[in-house]
């Protein structure tokens, strides 16, 4: 897992050599693959009579055999092949090889479909769709019907998109024929993904999924987009580990912009496919399903390759930039993606040169696995992109390493993993081209015009096989004598056995358990270390292993002279080497042996923790952290290469906060600064440091300063990733299983103290936000600034989720430390996020907020850019996750309710369940699912419960009738509705009708009255505010009653209508009235005017008025109640009022 990458070259190689790395494989013998000699027979015509038979050798050496394959060819592919004259366009003729058996031949507009894998021919002939372009058969796919195997199906395409599908083959003239609506692109090839359909891609880039289903007359394909596959803009949907990488280089080329190849592989699930697209400069790997389709990564290999090119190829001795590279095919073999690619130094040569990486795809690829430099090479010239998009390859023997490249022409047998010799066949007549190549069964197939399929095979003995194993540097040395050995002699090791010092005895039984003397380490272990200690934190055993651990990673290299007066007299070392790179390279090594001994004296179950950084941190994570800090130091010793400038400046600023100095100048600060690898995070605060001096100085240009910040991106970039890498390896090397803490660990990489790494990641992405992306004047620099703020910010996010997750893990879920945690990572998550839609950088903002669960970024990026279509996307991908409620939340706090309301139907149900604990916009959404009647119920309830704004509560019962008479439910239903909503509207009419002045004295403003009650209605229309009060005014006064609640015990409803007639009474002058004509005299109050408009609307005034008895004997009338002249009238009134009414 610590083994460091290694390139290694064949002895014997012409220039320019072949090359090749290797992680990780068995060493075999290597032996290279021989040359045939030109195939001169296959420049002779072809022969209609002589059939094609099985195993008919063409030609063979000792190790590989050219043979015909399979059955004679049909009678109807041969004629077809005749007609062809010998200068006809090939673009009109070409050939597809299926792996189950199957073959097709396009000429013209003619398909001929069959089986050559077996005895009995039967060929089919089918017509394609009219086109203006010329057919090809990769935009045909052949194979077994859905319904019936026994039977075949083809799809076919034309390149502009008519595809017809023929259920039976059999049958020519039952087909369908639809158009897939490729909008004007070109249709590139068509793929199978059984059972899910064929994969189609454009030229331009265009994924679609095109599905057969039905069957006889119901027969029909659907035609699905995936999206479009353009590298780092293919659609934001994606994973975010690809960003990793870094921006696209700058002579990536042309033609492979587009797709190259679509390889369709066994997905996690059984009806699930995995999809391979190369394009461009990247390699895309997307799931597929009946359910859903997504992108699991997206890799821009083309920056892995050329990095490897420079080193493999021109020793690192020209900038990556500089290469013209292209991305050329790929084939997969389990878990591992081979690809051909091609390269071109312009500053250097003419000469194109060809290589074959391979990919591990069990995670984020970040490296690649092998890497082999062909012989086969190229002149650049004008016309050389055409040819290079010609060439494709098969890879068939995984454990030979066994590839063969074809063109139109051409056909080369070669190893990718050594090169060391390679087969070329050139066919050179005319009608020798190669129109279609395939596999099946393990064999490589090509059909050519004048001998129709053609295999070539390997036939070597058991002696021609290839080395796979990688050794790394120095690996000889660690055997079974390792380096860590050399500077320890017998003597010296028996002093160290015999010191006093528990210390020294523990490093000889580590030795002697180098050397393979078991018992002897085991004795001393158990003699310093007895198993009668129990573990415990902080303990002498933890103490001394992490001390130990130290001292390893922070080694002197003991056979560097110029060390020599530094190194301690009882120095174990762990490197002879003089090479910087080397000696961190040989500290892994000796710190996986290190941690083996530990493991089999017994020592590694029993350590417990140390405290460290005020946390009690197991022993087993300090090991695990000096592991880490090892594979930064070698990424960052490699990236001193790339940016020696930068690096060199900040080493010196480390070393100054060190305060690290060397009594030898003959010592560089690089060789102080490296040997001290536990203090490798003083790299971090020194570029952070360095750049804030830069940008705070006036005599530092804008341009200087974001070139410098973005030097330090990558720096930090390289060294995060190789720990990202380091993390996704192999855990139970520092697992302990027997300890269980509770103890919360923050890593060193978390930790947020003032110089700690996690304090500087938050300054260096707060310096890219602030400094670096708004001072760019260019395109390039802010594409790659910003990927490299997605590095920066997938980094402190993956760190911090995990941290949050652990603690879930450990049962603290249900705390408030937890709870803390989370509020504060959504915070921060939000935080570093954010600043990719402020620069409209949308792809990787969705990206991140997807990975993150960013639910706030994805819902604001979606509005601001009003894409609905993704947002519904984005609700049905999370809908388990709360999304839905999460976006109807949003649009509530931003005061977006018509957007909340205009949702898809889809999302009917949720927003259903929303609304019911949000009452006021729940009607909207049924008037929208045309439930009148429950709208109206709502809006009925919320016309009763406003109560800060009359102008509301009048639209909600306005509302609530309409949609009541709009829901077409029975007569009665609707009727008791209206009649309460009736009932409420009197009430507003009540209030809306109250005179101005009233409203101007009690300073009511029309347009924001809050609904008053019926008795606050009564009060104001009788009260002194009404000071020209007329009968009208008391009528409503009086009406008003009927609208109070009598079961209410705090309102007495007849106190309240004696009130009402004693302010009637008291508007007028009772006592200066003449009483000489009473009725006359009387008639013209305000008490008798609203008797008397009560009397003609019909009131029953027996229950309106109050009885004279009350009336005279009430308190409000003050003195009034006991003026005999008042009494008179009144009295005389009443009588009156019961004469007319026929009342005794």
């Amino acid at each position: 897992m610590l083994a460091p990458h290694v390139f290694k070259r064949p002895k014997s190689s012409p220039a320019p050599p072949a090359k090749s790395f290797r992680h990780n494989q068995s060493h075999r013998r290597s032996s290279g693959v021989q040359q045939i000699s030109r195939l001169s027979g296959l420049n002779q015509s072809f022969n209609t009579s002589v059939g094609l038979h099985r195993s008919q050798i063409i030609q063979e050496n000792e190790h590989f055999t050219l043979e015909r394959y399979g059955s004679t060819l049909p009678v109807l592919v041969t004629e077809a092949i005749i007609m062809l004259d010998d200068d006809a366009d090939d673009t009109k003729c070409s050939v597809r090889i299926e792996s189950a058996g199957w073959a097709c031949l396009v000429v013209a507009r003619k398909l001929f479909v069959w089986r050559f894998k077996t005895e009995h021919l039967q060929c089919y002939e089918l017509t394609l769709p009219s086109s203006n372009l010329n057919h090809h058969a990769r935009l045909v796919a052949v194979f077994p019907n859905v319904t019936n195997t026994a039977l075949v199906s083809v799809m076919a395409m034309s390149p502009e998109g008519v595809i017809r599908y023929w259920s039976n083959a059999a049958h020519e003239e039952s087909y369908i024929e639809i158009n897939a609506g490729l909008q004007g692109h070109e249709g590139h090839s068509l793929t199978q993904a059984l059972p899910l359909g064929c994969i189609l891609t454009t030229t331009t880039n265009a994924l679609y999924l095109m599905t057969p289903i039905g069957s006889g007359r119901q027969l029909s394909v659907t035609c699905r987009s995936l999206g479009t596959s353009q590298g780092m803009l293919a659609g934001i949907g994606r994973r975010m580990s690809s960003f990793m990488f870094g921006s696209s280089a700058s002579h990536s080329n042309s033609f492979s912009q587009s797709i190259e190849r679509v390889h369709v592989s066994d997905g996690n699930n059984v009806d699930g496919k995995m999809l391979h697209v190369l394009t461009g400069v990247h390699l895309q790997v997307w799931s597929i399903s009946d359910d859903e389709q997504k992108i699991l990564f997206d890799v821009n290999i083309d920056k892995i390759f050329r990095d490897y090119m420079c080193e493999v190829i021109w020793e690192d001795e020209c900038d990556p930039v500089d290469l013209h590279t292209w991305m050329i095919d790929l084939q997969v073999n389990g878990d591992d993606v081979m690809i051909m690619a091609a390269c071109w130094n312009l500053d250097i040569s003419s000469t194109i040169y060809f290589v074959f990486g391979s990919l591990d795809m069990r995670g984020v690829p970040q490296s690649l696995s092998s890497f082999t430099v062909i012989k086969h090479t190229a002149i650049y010239n004008e016309g050389i992109e055409k040819k290079l998009a010609q060439y494709r390859f098969l890879f068939l023997d995984a454990a030979l390493s066994l590839a063969y490249v074809h063109t139109s022409d051409t056909i080369l047998c070669l190893s990718v993993s050594e090169a060391n010799q390679e087969m070329e066949n050139t066919f050179k007549h005319t009608n020798e081209k190669i129109l279609g190549a395939g596999c099946c069964d393990g064999q490589a197939i090509f059909f050519t015009k004048a001998h129709g399929l053609l295999t070539i095979t390997a036939t070597f003995e058991n002696d021609f096989t290839f080395d796979l194993t990688s050794l790394t540097v120095n690996e000889s040395a660690w055997k079974d004598e390792s380096a860590i050995l050399s500077t320890v002699g017998p003597e010296q090791l028996l002093d160290m056995s015999m010191s006093t010092d528990d210390n020294q005895r523990i490093k000889a039984a580590f030795l002697l358990c180098m050397r393979k003397n078991i018992k002897d380490a085991q004795a001393i272990v158990d003699e310093v270390l007895p198993s009668s200690i129990l573990p415990g934190h902080d303990c002498f055993l933890d103490r001394l292993v992490v001390s130990l651990s130290r001292q390893l990673v922070d080694d002197f290299p003991a056979s560097d002279p110029r060390w020599a007066e530094s190194v301690p007299k009882d120095m174990v070392s762990a490197s002879s080497s003089l090479i910087l790179h080397h000696q961190l390279e040989d500290k892994i090594k000796a710190l996986q042996y290190f941690i083996a001994f530990l493991k089999t004296v017994g020592l590694w179950n029993r350590m417990h923790s140390i405290a460290a950084d005020e946390q009690r941190v197991p022993t087993c994570r300090v090991l695990r952290e000096h592991a880490e800090k090892l594979a930064a130091a070698v990424a960052l010793c490699e990236l001193h290469r790339v940016h020696s400038a930068v690096v060199d400046s900040v080493i010196k600023t480390a070393l100054t906060k060190r305060s690290a100095v060397s009594s030898n100048s003959a010592l560089t600060p690089q060789d102080l600064f490296y040997r001290e690898v536990s203090k490798l995070d003083d790299i971090f605060w020194a570029l952070v440091q360095t750049e804030q001096n830069l940008i705070q100085s006036d005599s530092v240009t804008h341009i200087d300063a974001v070139t410098f910040l973005s030097k330090a991106n990558s720096v930090f970039e390289g060294v995060l990733r190789a720990i990202s890498v380091f993390r996704q390896g192999p855990k139970d090397e520092f697992e302990q299983p027997t300890l269980q803490l509770q103890e919360e660990y923050v890593t060193w990489t978390a930790c947020k103290h003032k110089t700690g790494l996690k304090t500087m990641l938050l300054a260096q992405h707060s310096l890219t936000v602030q400094h670096g992306i708004p001072e760019c004047i260019d395109r390039h620099t802010r594409a790659t600034l910003i990927c490299q703020l997605v590095s920066l910010t997938e980094f402190l996010l993956t760190e911090e989720s995990e941290r949050v997750d652990s603690v879930k893990t450990r049962g603290g879920d249900g705390s408030e430390r937890y709870a803390d945690m989370v509020k504060a990572y959504e915070k921060d998550r939000y935080r570093l996020i954010q600043p990719f839609l402020q620069f409209e950088a949308y792809v990787e903002a969705a990206a991140l907020a997807e990975k993150y669960l960013d639910f706030r970024i994805l819902t604001q990026m979606c509005d601001d850019t009003d894409n609905r279509e993704k947002l519904e996307h984005y609700m049905k991908l999370f809908s388990n996750k709360g999304f839905p409620q999460f976006v109807f939340n949003w649009y509530l706090s931003e005061g977006k309710q018509a957007k909340l309301m205009n949702q898809s139907m889809s999302q009917h149900k949720e927003l259903t369940a929303f609304l019911q604990s949000h009452y006021n916009l729940s009607w909207l959404h049924q008037i929208n699912m045309h439930d009148f009647i429950g709208a109206a119920e709502v809006l009925k309830s919320l016309g009763q419960q406003e109560e800060s704004n009359l102008a509301k509560r009048k639209t909600f019962l306005s509302l609530a009738k309409l949609s009541a008479l709009a829901s077409g439910e029975s007569e009665e239903t609707v009727k008791q509705i209206t009649e309460e909503v009736n009932l409420e509207q009197e009430i507003v009419l009540h209030q809306e009708s109250l005179p101005h002045d009233v409203l101007v004295a009690e300073g009511l403003d029309t347009e924001y009255m809050p609904v008053l009650s019926p008795e606050e209605l009564v009060d104001l229309y009788i009260g002194e505010s009404n000071s020209a009060a007329t009968e009208y005014d008391f009528r409503k006064a009086l009406d008003l009653l009927v609208f109070i609640d009598k079961s209410d015990s705090e309102t007495d409803v007849e106190s309240l209508k004696l009130k009402i007639w004693c302010a009637v009474i008291l508007r007028d002058s009772w006592t200066d009235m003449d009483t000489d004509d009473p009725l006359e005299k009387s008639k013209d109050t305000l008490f008798y005017k609203t008797i008397e408009h009560a009397f003609y609307d019909g009131v029953d005034i027996k229950d309106y008025l109050p009885s004279v008895q009350e009336l005279l004997s009430c308190e409000q009338l003050g003195d009034l109640r006991h003026n005999p002249s008042f009494k008179y009238l009144v009295k005389v009134g009443y009588q009156h009022i019961q004469t007319i009414l026929g009342i005794d």
